[in-house]
């Protein structure tokens, strides 16, 4: 649906190095999005002094899980909140701050200005528990990819940072080991049993029965360079 036209009404202020300095950095598309989010609650903030948001009330607002859904529509849009909060904490365009509770310790958000940093050495409570999701389970996928297909090169690294945004965690360490089983070590395989699943579901292939892909399809001379047997070196 194509958009129709802005309002004056309800202009927000927002600062310019955000457009200067970071999101031309920004590749990740949960972290653009959960960024600008933040920004534009921020601004419409009156109740909090310094300005925050806690990680409860965004993992449940309708809004932000409308965009973040649209990132893919295969993951938990709670997933994708932490991908993308965790990336814009790394860049210290946010802030990230436990404050204690009703006896524990809850995590808040702020824009990172030196206001807002001194107010975070001053108040923080200890570090709130970090999210299930997010770059361990990055790393982890990185490292199932070099024990099982190949080495990792930057064009591969973008690769499964792709896929990452497309497809839950799971179903890729769920794809490389079929990859591995079948002694297909390419991963046009994995993205090409991604895409099944994607298309036909994992349900139907949980039993023994379901149809394998056809390797000798992918591993023939008219597929060479996609998919092979052994290490993947269509990258290199």
């Amino acid at each position: 649906m194509a958009f129709t036209e802005f309002s004056t009404d309800q202009l927000i202020n927002l600062p310019g190095e955000l457009f200067t300095d970071v999101i031309p950095q920004i590749t990740l598309l949960s972290e653009l999005k959960v960024t600008l989010h933040v920004f534009f609650r921020i601004a419409r903030r009156r109740d909090h002094t310094p300005r925050r948001l806690s990680r409860a009330e965004l993992i449940v607002d309708p809004l932000l899980l409308q965009s973040l859904r649209e990132v893919s529509r295969l993951r938990d849009p709670v997933e994708v909140f932490d991908e993308g909060m965790t990336a814009a904490v790394r860049r210290q365009t946010l802030l990230r701050v436990g404050l204690r509770h009703a006896g524990s310790i809850a995590c808040w958000y702020l824009v990172h200005t030196a206001a807002n940093r001194q107010w975070v050495a001053r108040h923080a409570a200890g570090d709130p528990p970090e999210p299930a999701t997010g770059l361990r389970a990055r790393a982890t996928i990185f490292t199932l990819y070099e024990q099982n297909i190949g080495m990792l090169t930057p064009v591969m690294v973008d690769e499964l940072h792709a896929a990452e945004q497309r497809y839950p965690i799971a179903w890729i360490d769920d794809a490389i080991r079929v990859a591995v089983r079948a002694n297909v070590r390419s991963w046009r395989y994995v993205e090409r049993v991604l895409e099944r699943w994607a298309h036909h579901g994992r349900d139907s292939e949980s039993g023994h029965g379901a149809r394998p892909i056809d390797v000798e399809r992918y591993t023939s001379d008219a597929a060479d360079g996609l998919f092979r047997r052994g290490s993947d070196v269509s990258d290199l």
